[in-house]
C-alpha cells in the first residue's frame, strides 16, 4: 500500500499532529530541565500533594512500574521526595521538593504557549469543534 495514502485519512493526519506535538513539547520541556511526562506528575502534586505512587499513577493513565520508574529519576533530580505515609509505613507518598515546586509555573506555561500555537489560525469556535471532535475520536478509540 502506498503510505502518501495514510496523510489523506483522518487518523494520518492525527498522526502527524501527535508526532508534532510530542516533537515540540520534549523540545521546551527539556529547556526547563525536565523529560516528557515528568511535568504531568510535578503538576498533579501542584494540585495534591503527597499523592500515592498508585494514585499518581491512575491519574496520569500510566501503570504503576512506569510510575515508579518516573518518581525515582525525579527523586535523584531532586524534584521529588518519597516518605513514608504517617499511618501505614507500607505505603510511600511523593511530595514536592521546593526545585519541583519552582518547576510548576514554567511547565505549565510550556502547556499553554503549545496550546496557543497548536491552535493559531482557528476561531474560538473552532477550537471549541476540535475540542470537542477530539474528546469524541478519543472515545470512540477507547470502547
Amino acid at each position: 500500500m502506498d503510505l502518501t495514502i495514510v496523510g489523506h485519512l483522518i487518523g494520518g493526519q492525527l498522526v502527524r499532529a501527535e508526532k508534532a506535538h510530542h516533537r515540540l513539547g520534549s523540545e521546551r520541556l527539556k529547556q526547563i530541565g525536565l523529560y516528557t511526562g515528568q511535568e504531568m506528575l510535578l503538576l498533579s502534586l501542584r494540585s495534591e500533594d503527597g499523592m500515592t505512587q498508585s494514585q499518581l499513577a491512575s491519574r496520569n493513565c500510566l501503570d504503576l512500574s512506569t510510575i515508579t520508574k518516573v518518581v525515582q529519576r525525579m527523586e535523584r533530580a531532586g524534584l521529588v521526595q518519597r516518605r513514608a505515609d504517617s499511618d501505614d509505613a507500607r505505603i510511600s507518598r511523593v511530595y514536592l521538593t521546593e526545585q519541583g515546586r519552582a518547576l510548576c509555573e514554567p511547565a505549565w506555561q510550556m502547556w499553554l504557549d503549545l496550546e496557543q500555537q497548536l491552535t493559531e489560525g482557528l476561531t474560538e469556535a473552532e477550537r471549541v469543534l476540535l475540542h470537542r471532535l477530539l474528546a469524541t475520536i478519543a472515545t470512540n478509540l477507547e470502547r
